[in-house]
Parts: C-alpha cells; structure tokens; sequence
C-alpha cells in the first residue's frame, strides 16, 4: 500500500490529525506541557498526540499516533495500550524481576508503546501484540515510571532505510518527555552471529545501547558491574602483537589473524595496537563504506540509492539503474525497463515545457500517461515504484512525498553541476567546516587537476600533492583539510583515490578512470571483507583465546552481562516548581512480617515551592494511590522528617529541591496478591556463582532444601539434558 494509501485509511477511520515528522517528533521543547510525573505526562502525552481506535486489545484501550519519515516517505503508527493490571492476566512483571526490581510494589496501569513490524502497519494490533517479539519497537512503561525496552529493530533485516538507530532515537526521546525515571533491556541483540554487547564492548567499553547512555544493570550468573569493567577493561586492552604471539603455534589462525591486522594497519592513519583500536578501525571502516543497496520502503516499495556520500537523493545513471533493477527479482528484460524510463523521462519533460520548470506529476497522473504507450501496467508499476533519483543525460528524476498532499510525485530537472567539477560530500557532512564552500570546492578542483595531470600514470605522495598545491593556494590549513577528507570522491567518470602504500607506508593519491559507478564497490569488496574479518576476530580472538582462562573467563563476564539501564535525573522545569520523590517507611511490625522485601521506590511529585506541608500530604496521598495498587486506601499522616512542623507551614521553609522525603501513614493493603512486581513468592537462590536473585537465567530447584541453582552451574547441560524429576543439591546429597 503506498503511503498516500496509509493516509486515506487514517482518515477513513477518522483520523483528523496529520501525521507528525519522525525525525522531529519529541525532539527537544517541540512538545511542552509534560511537566508533571510520568503517570501525568503520559495522559496529556495520549490526549494531544494520540487517537483512540475504536478496538481494544485484550480489552484494553489502544490509541494511535501517526508518524511519517522526511528522508523516506513512511508513514506508520505508534501505538500506547493502558493495561490495567488488576484485569490483566499477567499482573505480575518478570521484566521488572530480571533487572533487580522485583521488590517494587505492583504498579496500577502499565503502558505498551508499539510500532508494529513494517508488514503489519496497515493492520489492527492482534491479539498476541504483547508477546512477539519482531515489532519495530516495544517499550512498556509502568505507571510509576519504570520502563523496559523490549524490542528495538530496523524496517527491515537487510536495510538501513530506517535503522535500529532511528527508532532507539525515538525511544530515547520519549522516555525523555514523559519523564521516564529508570528503563532497562535484556541485551541479546546479534547480527551476523556475532553478539553485539560483547563486540561493542570491547571495541568502545560499552554495549551497543551504551551510545543512549544505558550502563550496567545487573549480571546473570552473580556477576557484578565491577567485574564487568574489569572484563571489559581488560579483554579492550588486548595488544595485537601478543595476540599474534598467543596463536603461534597454531600456524593457520596465527597467519589469517596476522593478515587481517596488517590489512587494516596499512589502511589506518594511526597505529592500530590493541584489539579494541582494531575493532574501532573495522567499524568505522563499515559504516562509512560506499555500497549501492537494495532497501524497502515501508509499502514494499524497491528503490537503490548510492551511500558513498550519506545523500539517499544523489542520482545514479540510468544505465545502472536499469542494470540493479533488471538483476533483482524482476520478469522483464532490461530494454524494457529502460524503455518504460525513457518515456517517463519524455513526459515529465514535455510535462514541464507546457507548466514550468518546477512542475509535479503525481503517480497516479504519470502512470495513467504511461499507459498510453505501455500496455504492462504490471511493468510500469514496478518502475515507478524502484525510481528514487536517478540521471539520464543531464536530466535528473527524483521522487518525493509532497508534504501537504501526501502523494508522491515525481521531478525533472537539468543539473547544473558543472562537467569538470569534483563532487565534494564530506563538505556537507563537516558541520565544523571553517572554510567557505566556494573555497573548498576551488581547492578541491585545483588538488584535481594536479592530479589530472599525471594522467594516472602513477600515484602521488600525499606530501609532493601538498607541495605544488600550495603554489596556489596559501592557506595549508585548507589544503590540509581538502586532502585528508578527499577519497573516492567522482567527477564525470574519473575517480580519486585515497590509499597507503604498503611498501612506503605513506599517503598517496591516484586520478583514476572508471568503467561505471560500481567500481567504487567492487573496489571495495576486491580490498576487504569486512564481515568475514569481524566474525573471524569474534570467534577465533574473543571466543577461542588459546591458553588463556583469562581472556575465555572475561569474554564469559561480558556475555553474561546482559541487562542495562538508563537513569533519568529528576529536573525542575522552572523556578516555580520542585521535584520531590515521596517514599513510603512502613511501619516496624509491617516490616517485620509483611513487606521484607527492599523498600518499594516512592513516588515523584511536581509541586510549587508555595505549597503547604497538609497540601503536600493531599497530594503525596492521591499519587500513591494513583501508582500502586497495595495503596488503594493508603492515608498519609505523616512527612517523614517533617513531625511538629504545622501543616500550614510553606514546603519551601523546609524541604529543598529534589528532595527524597519518607512518607507514613496508615491504609496499606495487606491482602492483595498484587503486591510486588516479582510476583507473590521469591524464590531462595543461593547458587555457587554468587547469584542470591533470579536472573532469568535456567535454574534447578533442590528438593530437599527448597534452594534454586542454575543448570549449568550444577552440571546440567542447558541445550541437551532435561532437569532431572528429582533434584538435590551438593550440600544434600553430602548430608
């Protein structure tokens, strides 16, 4: 369904907002208001940004908010379901359990934030939304704001139209307005086989998660975040020369090992010494390699883009246009593709000869006159949905999403590149960039023809480049800036090359023809094999270290670290108002009987300075029965530390700002199996690892001393054998 579609059925199920821009929704102050606790926040959150469906899920009430991508065109929901757990059938939260906040009481309502896989978004929520675990995004939320992220992936597996990335920025964003306090995940992400918390961690000393300020939660298998970093410290600072030393005798892995490192050193600019700078390299390298991808929109829609320059609008030929298009899953031949654009081409042009010069054609207009010489509408459909940009001549024809319409519609112009003038895309990248752009490109073009006039007979130095620029140019620091960004940069059908010599060891530059816009690719695939040299590194370094426990005992450290979280800093949101986080001491028989698990965390209040102590009761006593269900009947006498003061004393003369203040009163619900997030009985863990808590990790119960291990710990293969019906301990069966 293309995505003018997508809007027609929003508003046929009475959808009167516009979608909002992705990329810029809850960004910042583009949302005011939210200054309240999370459970405030995510109410005005649903009444001005959201839509309620008119079906429920589980019997839940679900409400929509529609988004739509500048740089793609997607359009696509994000869902929020209150489920409230007392009718819930799952009241308990195991997530909550994993991560050490098990002991917190049940909170009332919980809020599932889903963007449902790409194939999905033009359909209702089923009935199993909360399980599956291939949404683009999932993050729960309790009422007291306490979060997870439970799922986080792209658009689709094999592309970057819209990353992981993108929808852990959106995330990121709104656990940020709604005043999330604390969110965990469970790390288990890989890609290519290769898990990525243990990659990432010793290539940047944190998880793939660590970039949105996610730290160590907890360990599985009784690690603690100390042991973590000593791991993690220790596995980065690995020197590649003793690894080589490490594998030597075993000749095979020590020589590809020994070849992948001298690849990369001679490529790198900086020495390269341990295996985390090595890593860094190797990832660097991937993710601003020039590639031509196959990417999907979110209607199914095929389209290449050229990436060596980030710009997904930078035309390709028409010629290798037709070529990606003819080698994909396509029944036509190549002259008819070929045929279908160039009468594209002819009407958008006679389309702007007769209108203007900046004239649209919608799909639905472009297709209808295509029909009149093409009879395969099969095969019209198929083109106009691969074209993104692309240049026939010096036409150039790009589709685009109109932004007030929603339809796509499709443009030509003339470019007005000049023929001789080199493409400079780490300008627009360089943000910091103190030079003008028209002196950057006049230097660029200079460094070009220096070059041009070797006739790419032979390479030249990087400081004999330099040289006989600077007779033309006086400011080194702009040459200077011109030669380290310059690399396979394209004018006309020439391109620079940028390389180390491996004899030399020096930089050096080459002017060079290409057959077509694939060289850069396959030049880059003739060179390195980025993947296989990672997996090769993960596997043979990380994972099968010869003669070292130490390096295998430090790889199974971070492996078992899987569970991270981020913090939210209480902020006030102006002068006129304070944060106060409001805890419950019950009393010391309660605590002797009842409630022997950690202290619940309290409540956050958002309150004047001017409020008085007994307002400050009134309002610490609804929000704790808004937010749990144990305080249904909760009364608030007392602000802890506050005794003898007058309640008609002003909170400003006693309490500063971001206070934790203790609470007591009277009321609490004893009776109530919705007690703690963990569920009605804690299990005694006592396992010889060191883990006293559930981990979510496989355990074995003992039967004679009612103590939980883990399988493996006991000696219980956790892929081949089943838990035995009876189980005891080592200390039991010794007694």
């Amino acid at each position: 369904m293309a995505s003018s579609t997508i809007i027609e059925a929003c508003n046929s199920r009475k959808r009167y907002r516009k979608p909002f821009i992705f990329e810029k929704f809850a960004v910042g102050n583009s949302i005011d208001g939210f200054s309240g606790p999370f459970s405030d926040n995510i109410r005005m959150f649903l009444q001005e940004f959201a839509t309620i469906e008119d079906y429920t899920l589980s019997g839940f009430p679900i409400w929509s908010t529609w988004l739509i991508s500048n740089s793609t065109g997607a359009v696509f929901p994000l869902y929020t379901i209150e489920e409230t757990t007392q009718l819930s059938l799952h009241p308990f939260c195991d997530h909550c359990k994993f991560t050490g906040w098990g002991h917190h009481y049940v909170s009332k309502r919980r809020y599932h934030l889903i963007i449902p896989a790409n194939e999905n978004w033009e359909k209702p929520l089923g009935s199993d939304s909360f399980e599956i675990g291939n949404h683009v995004l999932h993050g729960l939320i309790h009422c007291n704001g306490y979060g997870h992220l439970l799922s986080i992936n792209g658009v689709n597996e094999d592309s970057n139209l819209l990353s992981g990335s993108d929808f852990m920025d959106l995330w990121d964003r709104l656990c940020t307005i709604l005043k999330t306090r604390k969110t965990s995940v469970n790390d288990v992400s890989k890609k290519g086989g290769v898990d990525l918390r243990l990659l990432h961690g010793v290539a940047y000393g944190q998880s793939w998660f660590g970039k949105w300020g996610y730290r160590f939660g907890c360990g599985s298998y009784g690690v603690t975040e100390q042991k973590y970093e000593i791991a993690v410290q220790f596995l980065s600072s690995l020197g590649l020369d003793k690894i080589l030393n490490d594998f030597r005798k075993d000749v095979p892995k020590r020589g590809k090992i020994k070849q992948i490192i001298g690849t990369y050193r001679e490529l790198s600019e900086v020495p390269l010494i341990t295996i985390s700078e090595l890593l860094q390299f190797i990832l660097s390298i991937k993710s601003r390699a020039p590639f031509r991808s196959k990417m999907k929109l979110e209607n199914g829609d095929d389209y290449w883009c050229d990436r060596d320059t980030g710009e997904k609008n930078r035309p390709i030929s028409m010629e290798t246009f037709v070529n990606l298009m003819a080698n994909s899953d396509c029944r036509w031949p190549a002259r008819r593709l070929e045929f279908v654009l160039i009468v594209i081409v002819n009407f958008l042009k006679e389309n702007q000869e007769n209108v203007g010069r900046n004239c649209r054609m919608t799909r639905q207009d472009l297709r209808n006159e295509a029909r009149k010489f093409i009879g395969d509408t099969g095969l019209i459909d198929f083109v106009l949905k691969s074209i993104r940009c692309f240049a026939l001549g010096n036409q150039i024809v790009r589709r685009s999403i109109n932004p007030t319409t929603k339809l796509l519609e499709f443009t030509i112009h003339e470019t007005a590149e000049e023929e001789g003038s080199i493409r400079v895309p780490y300008l627009y990248k360089d943000s910091q960039c103190r030079w003008t752009e028209r002196k950057v490109k006049q230097a660029t073009d200079f460094v070009v023809k220096i070059l041009r006039a070797q006739n790419g007979d032979s390479a030249m130095s990087r400081q004999e480049l330099r040289d006989k620029a600077r007779a033309a140019i006086r400011d080194t620091g702009l040459i200077d800036y011109v030669l380290k960004s310059i690399n396979r940069s394209m004018m006309g059908n020439k391109i620079v090359f940028r390389s180390k010599n491996p004899s030399t060891k020096r930089i050096e530059f080459a002017f060079e023809d290409i057959v077509d816009a694939n060289r850069v690719d396959e030049n880059i695939e003739l060179q390195l094999n980025i993947d296989q040299d990672l997996v090769y590194l993960y596997e043979t370094v990380l994972l099968s270290y010869p003669g070292s426990d130490s390096v295998n005992l430090a790889t199974g450290v971070v492996l078992d670290s899987k569970k991270f979280v981020k913090e939210w800093k209480l902020e006030d949101q102006e002068n006129q108002i304070i944060a106060l986080t409001c805890k419950v001491l019950p009393s010391f028989d309660e605590l002797e009987s009842e409630l022997t698990r950690p202290l619940s965390p309290g409540v956050v209040v958002y309150v004047p300075p001017w409020l008085t102590i007994g307002e400050l009761k009134e309002v610490t006593q609804f929000a704790l029965r808004d937010t749990y269900c144990i305080m249904q009947n909760f009364v608030v006498t007392q602000i802890g530390g506050l005794r003898g003061i007058e309640n008609e004393r002003m909170l400003s003369c006693a309490v500063g700002r971001d206070a934790h203040v203790w609470v007591r009163g009277c009321g609490l619900d004893l009776d109530t199996e919705l007690r703690y997030e963990g569920g009605p009985k804690k299990l005694k863990v006592d396992c010889i690892c060191g883990a006293r808590d559930d981990d979510g990790e496989r355990m074995v119960n003992c039967d004679a001393c009612q103590v939980w291990f883990h399988t493996i710990c006991t000696g219980i293969d956790d892929h081949e054998e089943e838990v035995p019906e009876i189980f005891l301990c080592e200390s039991c069966r010794n007694f």
